[in-house]
Protein backbone atom coordinates (compact mmCIF):
# COMPACT_ATOMS: atom_id res chain seq x y z
CA UNK A 1 0.00 0.00 0.00
CA UNK A 2 1.22 3.52 -0.98
CA UNK A 3 2.63 5.46 2.28
CA UNK A 4 1.94 9.23 0.89
CA UNK A 5 -0.98 10.26 -1.08
CA UNK A 6 -1.69 13.56 -2.79
CA UNK A 7 -5.04 14.61 -3.41
CA UNK A 8 -5.01 16.87 -6.68
CA UNK A 9 -8.40 17.87 -6.93
CA UNK A 10 -11.14 20.08 -5.02
CA UNK A 11 -14.50 19.72 -2.97
CA UNK A 12 -16.61 16.87 -2.57
CA UNK A 13 -14.18 14.37 -3.96
CA UNK A 14 -11.05 15.55 -2.58
CA UNK A 15 -12.63 15.07 0.70
CA UNK A 16 -13.89 11.16 0.01
CA UNK A 17 -10.27 10.36 -1.61
CA UNK A 18 -8.82 12.03 1.72
CA UNK A 19 -10.92 9.53 4.10
CA UNK A 20 -9.93 6.92 1.80
CA UNK A 21 -6.35 7.11 1.96
CA UNK A 22 -6.21 7.97 5.56
CA UNK A 23 -8.85 4.90 6.40
CA UNK A 24 -5.88 2.25 4.62
CA UNK A 25 -3.86 3.67 6.64
CA UNK A 26 -1.41 6.21 4.54
CA UNK A 27 -0.98 9.71 4.73
CA UNK A 28 -3.17 12.08 2.93
CA UNK A 29 -1.34 15.48 1.59
CA UNK A 30 -4.44 17.94 0.38
CA UNK A 31 -3.65 20.32 -2.32
CA UNK A 32 -5.09 23.48 -2.36
CA UNK A 33 -5.32 27.04 -3.64
CA UNK A 34 -4.93 29.87 -0.80
CA UNK A 35 -9.02 30.39 -1.10
CA UNK A 36 -9.78 26.84 -0.17
CA UNK A 37 -7.63 26.43 2.71
CA UNK A 38 -10.72 25.88 4.75
CA UNK A 39 -12.61 23.51 2.61
CA UNK A 40 -13.47 20.14 4.61
CA UNK A 41 -11.08 18.11 2.39
CA UNK A 42 -8.06 20.02 3.25
CA UNK A 43 -9.02 19.90 7.22
CA UNK A 44 -9.02 16.38 7.36
CA UNK A 45 -6.05 15.72 5.40
CA UNK A 46 -2.60 15.06 7.51
CA UNK A 47 -1.08 17.94 5.58
CA UNK A 48 -1.84 20.61 2.78
CA UNK A 49 0.16 21.96 0.34
CA UNK A 50 -0.72 25.26 -1.40
CA UNK A 51 -0.69 26.21 -5.20
CA UNK A 52 -0.22 29.47 -6.77
CA UNK A 53 -2.76 30.56 -8.74
CA UNK A 54 -0.85 33.01 -10.38
CA UNK A 55 0.36 31.15 -13.56
CA UNK A 56 -3.57 29.62 -14.50
CA UNK A 57 -6.91 30.59 -14.18
CA UNK A 58 -7.36 27.02 -11.77
CA UNK A 59 -4.00 25.82 -10.13
CA UNK A 60 -6.00 22.11 -10.49
CA UNK A 61 -5.03 22.46 -13.94
CA UNK A 62 -1.47 23.07 -13.65
CA UNK A 63 0.31 19.99 -14.71
CA UNK A 64 3.86 21.51 -13.44
CA UNK A 65 2.41 22.65 -10.02
CA UNK A 66 0.77 19.56 -9.52
CA UNK A 67 4.03 17.49 -10.87
CA UNK A 68 6.24 19.82 -8.12
CA UNK A 69 4.16 19.28 -5.55
CA UNK A 70 4.10 15.77 -5.75
CA UNK A 71 8.08 15.90 -5.71
CA UNK A 72 8.21 17.87 -2.69
CA UNK A 73 5.53 16.38 -0.53
CA UNK A 74 7.63 12.90 -1.95
CA UNK A 75 4.21 11.24 -2.21
CA UNK A 76 4.05 7.52 -3.78
CA UNK A 77 1.16 8.50 -5.78
CA UNK A 78 -1.25 11.30 -6.92
CA UNK A 79 -5.19 10.60 -6.67
CA UNK A 80 -6.70 13.30 -9.66
CA UNK A 81 -10.63 12.34 -8.33
CA UNK A 82 -12.74 13.52 -10.97
CA UNK A 83 -12.64 16.31 -13.64
CA UNK A 84 -9.75 18.83 -13.31
CA UNK A 85 -6.28 16.45 -14.68
CA UNK A 86 -8.10 12.87 -13.91
CA UNK A 87 -7.61 12.00 -17.83
CA UNK A 88 -4.56 13.82 -18.60
CA UNK A 89 -1.56 11.97 -19.90
CA UNK A 90 0.79 14.72 -19.64
CA UNK A 91 0.26 14.26 -15.88
CA UNK A 92 0.19 10.42 -15.90
CA UNK A 93 3.62 10.73 -18.48
CA UNK A 94 5.24 13.67 -16.11
CA UNK A 95 4.86 11.57 -12.93
CA UNK A 96 6.25 8.62 -14.23
CA UNK A 97 8.98 9.83 -15.03
CA UNK A 98 9.95 10.58 -11.21
CA UNK A 99 8.34 7.60 -10.01
CA UNK A 100 5.45 8.64 -8.83
CA UNK A 101 2.03 6.63 -9.45
CA UNK A 102 -0.91 8.39 -10.99
CA UNK A 103 -4.07 6.73 -9.57
CA UNK A 104 -6.31 5.86 -12.28
CA UNK A 105 -6.36 2.55 -14.38
CA UNK A 106 -3.43 1.58 -16.55
CA UNK A 107 -5.57 -0.05 -18.89
CA UNK A 108 -5.96 2.74 -21.80
CA UNK A 109 -3.96 5.73 -20.32
CA UNK A 110 -0.50 4.12 -20.18
CA UNK A 111 1.54 6.15 -22.43
CA UNK A 112 -1.39 7.15 -24.75
CA UNK A 113 -2.44 10.62 -25.80
CA UNK A 114 -6.42 10.93 -25.95
CA UNK A 115 -6.62 10.25 -29.24
CA UNK A 116 -4.60 7.14 -29.03
CA UNK A 117 -6.85 5.38 -26.40
CA UNK A 118 -10.02 6.45 -28.02
CA UNK A 119 -8.78 4.75 -31.17
CA UNK A 120 -7.86 2.01 -29.07
CA UNK A 121 -11.16 1.00 -27.36
CA UNK A 122 -12.76 0.86 -30.41
CA UNK A 123 -10.54 -1.52 -31.43
CA UNK A 124 -10.91 -3.98 -28.30
CA UNK A 125 -14.36 -3.10 -28.05
CA UNK A 126 -15.23 -4.59 -32.40
CA UNK A 127 -12.62 -7.38 -31.28
CA UNK A 128 -14.44 -8.82 -28.25
CA UNK A 129 -18.26 -8.24 -30.16
CA UNK A 130 -19.63 -4.86 -28.80
CA UNK A 131 -21.10 -2.43 -31.04
CA UNK A 132 -19.91 0.56 -30.87
CA UNK A 133 -21.83 3.84 -32.17
CA UNK A 134 -20.50 5.33 -35.71
CA UNK A 135 -17.92 8.01 -35.26
CA UNK A 136 -15.03 9.62 -36.59
CA UNK A 137 -11.14 9.39 -35.45
CA UNK A 138 -9.99 11.98 -33.39
CA UNK A 139 -8.97 15.37 -35.19
CA UNK A 140 -6.18 18.65 -34.00
CA UNK A 141 -7.87 20.56 -37.15
CA UNK A 142 -11.56 20.75 -36.54
CA UNK A 143 -11.83 22.17 -39.91
CA UNK A 144 -11.84 18.00 -41.17
CA UNK A 145 -15.07 17.08 -39.28
CA UNK A 146 -17.32 18.72 -41.45
CA UNK A 147 -16.40 16.23 -44.19
CA UNK A 148 -16.36 13.07 -41.54
CA UNK A 149 -19.86 14.36 -40.30
CA UNK A 150 -21.54 13.96 -43.96
CA UNK A 151 -20.21 10.15 -43.29
CA UNK A 152 -22.15 9.88 -39.41
CA UNK A 153 -24.79 11.25 -40.39
CA UNK A 154 -27.14 13.48 -37.95
CA UNK A 155 -28.15 13.84 -35.36
CA UNK A 156 -24.55 13.66 -33.60
CA UNK A 157 -22.40 14.91 -30.88
CA UNK A 158 -19.07 16.67 -31.01
CA UNK A 159 -16.99 16.09 -28.35
CA UNK A 160 -13.58 16.52 -26.54
CA UNK A 161 -11.17 13.47 -26.32
CA UNK A 162 -9.81 14.36 -23.16
CA UNK A 163 -13.01 15.77 -21.47
CA UNK A 164 -14.51 14.65 -19.56
CA UNK A 165 -17.57 14.84 -16.53
CA UNK A 166 -20.17 16.29 -19.17
CA UNK A 167 -17.74 19.04 -20.11
CA UNK A 168 -16.51 20.29 -23.90
CA UNK A 169 -19.80 18.03 -25.67
CA UNK A 170 -22.44 19.77 -27.59
CA UNK A 171 -25.13 17.63 -29.89
CA UNK A 172 -25.21 18.86 -33.27
CA UNK A 173 -28.61 18.02 -35.07
CA UNK A 174 -28.14 19.15 -38.74
CA UNK A 175 -25.27 20.35 -40.59
CA UNK A 176 -26.02 24.48 -40.14
CA UNK A 177 -25.38 23.52 -36.30
CA UNK A 178 -22.12 21.74 -36.41
CA UNK A 179 -19.90 24.72 -36.63
CA UNK A 180 -21.59 26.14 -33.57
CA UNK A 181 -21.30 23.20 -31.59
CA UNK A 182 -17.58 22.75 -32.51
CA UNK A 183 -16.97 26.26 -31.69
CA UNK A 184 -18.81 25.69 -28.35
CA UNK A 185 -16.44 22.92 -27.69
CA UNK A 186 -13.23 24.09 -28.31
CA UNK A 187 -14.25 27.05 -25.97
CA UNK A 188 -15.12 25.07 -23.03
CA UNK A 189 -11.62 23.09 -24.20
CA UNK A 190 -9.95 26.52 -23.43
CA UNK A 191 -12.01 27.20 -19.98
CA UNK A 192 -11.22 23.75 -18.62
CA UNK A 193 -7.74 23.18 -19.75
CA UNK A 194 -8.22 20.33 -21.81
CA UNK A 195 -6.33 19.81 -25.23
CA UNK A 196 -7.82 20.62 -28.27
CA UNK A 197 -8.83 17.33 -30.43
CA UNK A 198 -11.96 16.52 -31.16
CA UNK A 199 -13.91 13.59 -32.77
CA UNK A 200 -17.75 12.98 -33.82
CA UNK A 201 -20.16 10.58 -32.42
CA UNK A 202 -23.59 9.72 -34.04
CA UNK A 203 -26.70 9.96 -31.29
CA UNK A 204 -29.56 7.89 -30.19
CA UNK A 205 -32.67 10.10 -30.21
CA UNK A 206 -33.97 8.52 -26.68
CA UNK A 207 -30.72 6.04 -25.61
CA UNK A 208 -30.40 5.07 -21.76
CA UNK A 209 -27.08 5.55 -20.09
CA UNK A 210 -26.09 2.71 -18.04
CA UNK A 211 -22.49 2.33 -16.37
CA UNK A 212 -21.36 -0.59 -15.13
CA UNK A 213 -18.65 -0.42 -12.55
CA UNK A 214 -15.44 -2.73 -12.28
CA UNK A 215 -12.49 -3.99 -9.61
CA UNK A 216 -9.54 -5.70 -10.87
CA UNK A 217 -6.19 -6.63 -9.60
CA UNK A 218 -2.99 -7.24 -10.94
CA UNK A 219 -3.56 -10.80 -11.10
CA UNK A 220 -6.73 -10.63 -13.37
CA UNK A 221 -9.43 -11.20 -10.98
CA UNK A 222 -12.44 -8.91 -11.36
CA UNK A 223 -15.81 -8.02 -10.59
CA UNK A 224 -18.45 -6.18 -12.34
CA UNK A 225 -21.23 -4.53 -9.77
CA UNK A 226 -24.62 -3.96 -10.63
CA UNK A 227 -24.98 -1.22 -12.84
CA UNK A 228 -25.64 2.90 -12.55
CA UNK A 229 -28.85 4.38 -14.74
CA UNK A 230 -27.77 7.97 -15.33
CA UNK A 231 -29.78 9.13 -18.12
CA UNK A 232 -30.82 12.08 -15.87
CA UNK A 233 -28.65 14.74 -17.84
CA UNK A 234 -28.56 18.23 -18.14
CA UNK A 235 -26.06 19.88 -20.12
CA UNK A 236 -24.36 15.98 -20.06
CA UNK A 237 -23.97 16.14 -17.03
CA UNK A 238 -25.78 13.47 -14.62
CA UNK A 239 -27.62 14.84 -11.81
CA UNK A 240 -28.95 11.99 -11.09
CA UNK A 241 -28.41 8.78 -10.51
CA UNK A 242 -30.01 5.21 -9.30
CA UNK A 243 -28.88 1.48 -9.06
CA UNK A 244 -29.82 -0.47 -10.26
CA UNK A 245 -31.19 0.38 -13.40
CA UNK A 246 -34.95 0.12 -13.57
CA UNK A 247 -35.10 0.46 -17.26
CA UNK A 248 -32.31 -2.44 -18.38
CA UNK A 249 -34.42 -5.65 -19.63
CA UNK A 250 -33.50 -8.66 -18.04
CA UNK A 251 -31.90 -9.62 -22.03
CA UNK A 252 -29.76 -6.62 -22.37
CA UNK A 253 -28.58 -7.06 -18.58
CA UNK A 254 -27.61 -10.48 -19.85
CA UNK A 255 -26.27 -9.00 -23.05
CA UNK A 256 -23.59 -6.87 -21.35
CA UNK A 257 -22.57 -9.08 -18.68
CA UNK A 258 -21.46 -11.33 -20.94
CA UNK A 259 -19.70 -9.28 -22.86
CA UNK A 260 -17.77 -7.59 -20.35
CA UNK A 261 -15.35 -10.34 -19.40
CA UNK A 262 -13.60 -9.94 -23.01
CA UNK A 263 -13.21 -6.03 -22.63
CA UNK A 264 -11.78 -6.44 -19.16
CA UNK A 265 -9.38 -8.70 -19.55
CA UNK A 266 -7.99 -6.94 -23.06
CA UNK A 267 -8.38 -3.95 -21.41
CA UNK A 268 -5.67 -4.87 -18.61
CA UNK A 269 -7.45 -2.95 -15.96
CA UNK A 270 -5.71 -2.31 -12.90
CA UNK A 271 -7.99 -0.63 -10.62
CA UNK A 272 -11.63 0.34 -10.82
CA UNK A 273 -12.85 1.56 -14.30
CA UNK A 274 -16.44 2.03 -15.33
CA UNK A 275 -17.87 1.09 -18.66
CA UNK A 276 -20.40 3.26 -20.46
CA UNK A 277 -23.27 1.99 -22.30
CA UNK A 278 -25.92 3.28 -24.73
CA UNK A 279 -29.05 1.22 -24.25
CA UNK A 280 -32.27 0.94 -26.32
CA UNK A 281 -34.63 -1.20 -26.70
CA UNK A 282 -33.03 -3.49 -29.11
CA UNK A 283 -29.29 -2.17 -29.17
CA UNK A 284 -26.19 -1.53 -27.00
CA UNK A 285 -23.25 0.63 -27.78
CA UNK A 286 -19.89 0.90 -25.94
CA UNK A 287 -19.93 4.62 -25.36
CA UNK A 288 -16.46 4.53 -23.07
CA UNK A 289 -14.42 3.20 -20.56
CA UNK A 290 -13.79 5.77 -17.83
CA UNK A 291 -10.80 4.56 -15.89
CA UNK A 292 -10.80 7.34 -12.93
CA UNK A 293 -13.35 7.42 -10.14
CA UNK A 294 -16.17 8.56 -11.00
CA UNK A 295 -18.78 11.00 -9.19
CA UNK A 296 -21.02 8.82 -8.34
CA UNK A 297 -19.05 5.97 -7.01
CA UNK A 298 -20.73 6.50 -3.46
CA UNK A 299 -23.95 5.11 -5.10
CA UNK A 300 -22.48 1.46 -5.33
CA UNK A 301 -20.70 1.67 -2.51
CA UNK A 302 -24.31 2.10 -0.46
CA UNK A 303 -26.10 -0.55 -2.35
CA UNK A 304 -23.21 -2.97 -2.37
CA UNK A 305 -21.10 -2.26 0.93
CA UNK A 306 -18.21 -2.37 -0.92
CA UNK A 307 -16.34 1.58 -0.33
CA UNK A 308 -15.19 1.60 -4.31
CA UNK A 309 -12.82 4.27 -3.79
CA UNK A 310 -10.99 2.39 -0.97
CA UNK A 311 -10.67 -0.49 -3.22
CA UNK A 312 -9.24 1.47 -6.22
CA UNK A 313 -6.70 2.85 -4.64
CA UNK A 314 -5.80 -0.45 -2.50
CA UNK A 315 -5.94 -2.13 -5.94
CA UNK A 316 -4.02 0.30 -7.70
CA UNK A 317 -0.98 0.12 -5.36
CA UNK A 318 -0.64 -3.71 -6.15
CA UNK A 319 -2.24 -5.53 -3.80
CA UNK A 320 -5.51 -7.96 -4.20
CA UNK A 321 -9.24 -7.95 -4.71
CA UNK A 322 -10.03 -10.41 -1.49
CA UNK A 323 -13.95 -10.28 -2.64
CA UNK A 324 -16.11 -11.64 -4.87
CA UNK A 325 -19.29 -11.22 -6.39
CA UNK A 326 -20.66 -13.45 -4.18
CA UNK A 327 -20.33 -11.31 -0.75
CA UNK A 328 -21.33 -7.94 -2.38
CA UNK A 329 -25.19 -7.48 -1.42
CA UNK A 330 -27.28 -6.28 -4.33
CA UNK A 331 -30.60 -6.55 -2.98
CA UNK A 332 -32.43 -2.63 -2.56
CA UNK A 333 -32.23 0.28 -4.32
CA UNK A 334 -30.42 3.67 -4.52
CA UNK A 335 -31.78 7.04 -5.69
CA UNK A 336 -28.60 9.59 -5.37
CA UNK A 337 -28.79 13.38 -6.67
CA UNK A 338 -25.97 16.48 -6.58
CA UNK A 339 -27.84 19.84 -5.33
CA UNK A 340 -25.88 22.61 -6.61
CA UNK A 341 -24.98 26.04 -6.29
CA UNK A 342 -27.10 26.90 -9.57
CA UNK A 343 -30.36 29.17 -9.79
CA UNK A 344 -33.01 26.69 -11.98
CA UNK A 345 -35.48 29.87 -12.66
CA UNK A 346 -32.60 32.21 -14.20
CA UNK A 347 -30.86 29.76 -16.81
CA UNK A 348 -29.16 27.52 -14.60
CA UNK A 349 -26.92 30.36 -14.07
CA UNK A 350 -24.31 29.83 -11.15
CA UNK A 351 -25.14 31.04 -7.66
CA UNK A 352 -21.79 31.45 -5.76
CA UNK A 353 -21.61 33.39 -2.65
CA UNK A 354 -21.97 32.85 1.26
CA UNK A 355 -23.97 29.95 2.70
CA UNK A 356 -25.08 32.02 5.35
CA UNK A 357 -26.91 28.65 6.86
CA UNK A 358 -27.44 25.11 5.50
CA UNK A 359 -29.38 22.14 7.44
CA UNK A 360 -29.11 19.02 5.85
CA UNK A 361 -31.42 16.30 5.73
CA UNK A 362 -31.37 13.10 7.98
CA UNK A 363 -33.38 9.73 8.30
CA UNK A 364 -33.09 6.34 7.87
CA UNK A 365 -30.91 5.22 4.89
CA UNK A 366 -30.20 8.62 3.81
CA UNK A 367 -26.46 9.48 3.54
CA UNK A 368 -25.48 13.47 2.97
CA UNK A 369 -21.97 14.22 1.99
CA UNK A 370 -20.84 17.78 1.72
CA UNK A 371 -17.71 19.79 1.43
CA UNK A 372 -19.05 22.91 2.98
CA UNK A 373 -20.84 24.20 6.11
CA UNK A 374 -22.44 27.50 7.32
CA UNK A 375 -20.84 30.49 6.87
CA UNK A 376 -18.35 29.03 3.60
CA UNK A 377 -18.06 30.41 0.62
CA UNK A 378 -19.34 28.97 -2.77
CA UNK A 379 -16.55 30.02 -5.43
CA UNK A 380 -17.72 31.58 -8.93
CA UNK A 381 -14.33 30.14 -10.33
CA UNK A 382 -15.79 26.30 -10.24
CA UNK A 383 -19.05 24.14 -10.86
CA UNK A 384 -19.67 23.58 -7.10
CA UNK A 385 -21.25 20.81 -5.54
CA UNK A 386 -22.97 22.04 -2.85
CA UNK A 387 -23.68 18.51 -1.22
CA UNK A 388 -24.78 14.93 -2.75
CA UNK A 389 -27.57 13.05 -1.44
CA UNK A 390 -27.87 9.14 -1.34
CA UNK A 391 -30.80 7.25 -0.18
CA UNK A 392 -30.65 3.19 0.05
CA UNK A 393 -34.51 1.68 0.11
CA UNK A 394 -35.70 -1.87 -0.44
CA UNK A 395 -37.45 -0.66 -3.33
CA UNK A 396 -36.88 1.89 -5.94
CA UNK A 397 -40.45 3.46 -4.97
CA UNK A 398 -39.35 3.73 -1.20
CA UNK A 399 -36.45 5.45 -2.23
CA UNK A 400 -37.74 8.09 -4.30
CA UNK A 401 -40.34 8.88 -1.66
CA UNK A 402 -37.47 9.04 1.07
CA UNK A 403 -35.50 11.14 -1.32
CA UNK A 404 -38.28 13.27 -2.06
CA UNK A 405 -38.65 14.27 1.92
CA UNK A 406 -34.73 14.31 2.36
CA UNK A 407 -34.90 17.37 -0.39
CA UNK A 408 -37.90 18.92 1.44
CA UNK A 409 -36.53 19.07 4.80
CA UNK A 410 -32.85 20.32 2.80
CA UNK A 411 -32.57 23.71 3.72
CA UNK A 412 -30.47 26.46 2.14
CA UNK A 413 -29.90 30.17 2.82
CA UNK A 414 -27.76 32.48 1.19
CA UNK A 415 -27.04 31.23 -2.62
CA UNK A 416 -29.91 29.44 -5.30
CA UNK A 417 -29.63 25.66 -5.65
CA UNK A 418 -31.29 22.86 -7.86
CA UNK A 419 -33.29 21.66 -4.89
CA UNK A 420 -36.92 22.57 -6.56
CA UNK A 421 -35.61 21.36 -9.96
CA UNK A 422 -34.96 18.17 -8.39
CA UNK A 423 -38.15 17.80 -6.45
CA UNK A 424 -39.70 18.83 -9.86
CA UNK A 425 -37.68 16.06 -11.43
CA UNK A 426 -39.05 12.99 -8.57
CA UNK A 427 -42.24 14.14 -9.17
CA UNK A 428 -42.26 13.97 -13.35
CA UNK A 429 -44.89 11.38 -14.71
CA UNK A 430 -41.56 10.29 -17.24
CA UNK A 431 -39.36 9.27 -14.78
CA UNK A 432 -41.46 7.71 -12.32
CA UNK A 433 -43.18 5.60 -15.21
CA UNK A 434 -39.36 4.90 -16.43
CA UNK A 435 -39.69 6.79 -19.75
CA UNK A 436 -36.96 8.99 -18.85
CA UNK A 437 -34.28 9.07 -21.27
CA UNK A 438 -30.90 11.01 -21.70
CA UNK A 439 -31.89 13.18 -23.87
CA UNK A 440 -35.37 14.34 -22.03
CA UNK A 441 -34.27 17.87 -20.94
CA UNK A 442 -33.41 19.03 -24.73
CA UNK A 443 -36.29 21.70 -24.85
CA UNK A 444 -37.36 24.55 -22.93
CA UNK A 445 -40.84 23.18 -22.63
CA UNK A 446 -39.53 20.36 -20.71
CA UNK A 447 -37.69 22.54 -18.58
CA UNK A 448 -40.67 24.13 -17.96
CA UNK A 449 -43.01 21.15 -17.23
CA UNK A 450 -39.91 20.19 -14.77
CA UNK A 451 -40.04 22.62 -12.66
CA UNK A 452 -43.81 22.99 -12.73
CA UNK A 453 -44.08 19.69 -10.67
CA UNK A 454 -43.04 21.50 -7.86
CA UNK A 455 -45.96 23.52 -7.28
CA UNK A 456 -48.81 22.39 -4.97
CA UNK A 457 -51.87 24.22 -3.63
CA UNK A 458 -50.46 24.23 -0.02
CA UNK A 459 -46.92 25.05 -0.91
CA UNK A 460 -48.33 28.07 -2.86
CA UNK A 461 -51.09 29.01 -0.03
CA UNK A 462 -47.44 29.01 2.42
CA UNK A 463 -45.43 31.07 -0.29
CA UNK A 464 -48.44 33.64 -0.67
CA UNK A 465 -48.56 34.09 3.13
CA UNK A 466 -44.49 34.25 3.34
CA UNK A 467 -43.89 36.96 0.58
CA UNK A 468 -46.77 39.13 2.03
CA UNK A 469 -45.58 38.93 5.37
CA UNK A 470 -41.73 39.61 4.39
CA UNK A 471 -43.32 42.77 2.35
CA UNK A 472 -45.18 44.00 5.46
CA UNK A 473 -41.99 43.62 7.90
CA UNK A 474 -39.30 45.70 7.02
CA UNK A 475 -37.25 44.63 9.87
CA UNK A 476 -37.71 41.02 9.84
CA UNK A 477 -38.03 40.97 5.79
CA UNK A 478 -34.73 39.73 4.64
CA UNK A 479 -34.35 36.57 7.20
CA UNK A 480 -38.14 35.96 5.77
CA UNK A 481 -37.29 35.79 2.20
CA UNK A 482 -34.19 33.43 3.03
CA UNK A 483 -36.31 30.91 5.23
CA UNK A 484 -38.69 31.07 2.26
CA UNK A 485 -36.32 30.42 -0.46
CA UNK A 486 -37.71 26.56 -1.24
CA UNK A 487 -41.00 27.47 -0.47
CA UNK A 488 -42.89 27.44 -3.52
CA UNK A 489 -43.19 27.93 -6.79
CA UNK A 490 -45.28 30.83 -6.71
CA UNK A 491 -42.87 32.03 -4.19
CA UNK A 492 -40.41 31.49 -7.02
CA UNK A 493 -42.41 33.53 -9.69
CA UNK A 494 -42.91 36.47 -6.61
CA UNK A 495 -39.56 36.50 -6.15
CA UNK A 496 -38.14 38.25 -9.45
CA UNK A 497 -40.76 36.33 -11.82
CA UNK A 498 -38.35 33.53 -11.85
CA UNK A 499 -40.54 31.09 -13.54
CA UNK A 500 -39.27 32.24 -16.74
CA UNK A 501 -36.21 30.18 -18.47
Amino acid sequence: MYKRVLVANRGLIQAACVRAIKGLGAEAIALCEEGDFNQVGVREANRAFVISTEKKHSPYLDVEQVVKAAIECKADAVHPGYGFLASSAELNKKLSEQGIAFITSTGLTKGRSTGEEKKLLNEIAIKTGIAVLPHSAVFDDPAKLAEEAKNIGYPLMVKAAAAASGRCIREAKSAAELQTAINSVLNQCERFGYEKSLYLEKTLSQPHIISFPILRDKNGKYIIFPELEGSAQFRFRKFLVESPSPYLSKENRGKIMSMLPALVEELGIVGQANAEFFVSENDVYLLDVKENIQHFHGVTSLLTGVDILREQIRLHSGELLNLSEDSIRSEGAVVAVNVEAVDVYDHFSPSPGKIERMFLPYGEGVVVQSPFVSGDMISPNYESVLAKIMVYSGTREKAISSMESALSNFRVEGISTTIPFLRGVLKHSDFLNLKWTGMHLNSEGKMQEVLENISSSEEEEQAALIAALALSTDSNASTIMANAEHGGFLWAMFKGNRKRL
